[in-house]
């Protein structure tokens, strides 16, 4: 695979805050169905917009992000932590709910973050992803921010994640199912979202709940 690199710190702020993007994630909560009280984990938060918006809804959210520099200068939200989605540092069983934005696609072993996002939901607990969709291309991103008359950041960042999507993984929801069920997962409820569904949505829970 050739590599497209990922959004440096500034652009990723940016993304989050000032594009499109920063509706999918509200509507992604929002879809997410969360409650108040509820513990909820984002992996890959990156400035910490999504743990932000769960906050906003009553949850107490925390963060988590490989990379300390897109906390620079400050987080989106204060409650983040630097440290490896792949071995979390929290207890089994802590969190209701785990988020992962744009994030398992990239992965050599997707089917190893899941596993660990399993282990520290509690019993009944939920998985919520975001991933690209088999519907993501850059011929069909580009023609899409030519229809809207996207600028700047809006249309860089949306053919860009079209171009490393294709340079990595897009799922339909019948194969996305068949990665969580080697991680004793299965999709409880999912649904295309972006333009014509670029994107995925998708909750996992636990195969014996």
């Amino acid at each position: 695979m050739s590599s497209i690199p990922k959004p440096e710190p500034a652009e990723f702020r940016a993304i989050q805050t000032t594009t499109a993007w920063s509706h999918t994630l509200e509507a992604f909560t929002r879809w997410c169905n969360p409650r108040p009280g509820e513990w909820v984990l984002d992996i890959g938060c990156g400035p910490g917009k999504l743990p932000a918006l769960f906050s906003q809804q009553g949850c107490r959210a925390t963060g988590i992000d490989l990379d300390e520099t897109m906390f620079r200068p400050v987080p989106l939200y204060p409650q983040v932590v630097c440290g490896d989605g792949l071995i979390l540092p929290f207890p089994a069983h802590t969190f209701d709910l785990v988020t992962a934005s744009n994030l398992l696609f990239y992965l050599d072993s997707p089917i190893t973050a899941l596993l660990e996002m399993r282990r520290v939901i509690v019993p009944g607990g939920r998985i919520g992803l975001i991933n690209p969709s088999p519907r993501l291309n850059a011929s069909d991103a580009t023609t899409m921010a030519e229809r809207h008359h996207l600028q700047g950041a809006a249309r860089d960042s949306l053919i860009s994640w079209a171009q490393r999507a294709e340079n990595h993984q897009r799922w339909s929801p019948e194969e996305l199912n068949q990665i969580c069920g080697a991680a004793g997962l299965r999709l409880a409820r999912w649904e295309y979202s972006v333009g014509p569904g670029f994107a995925l949505f998708a909750i996992a829970q636990q195969n014996d709940q």
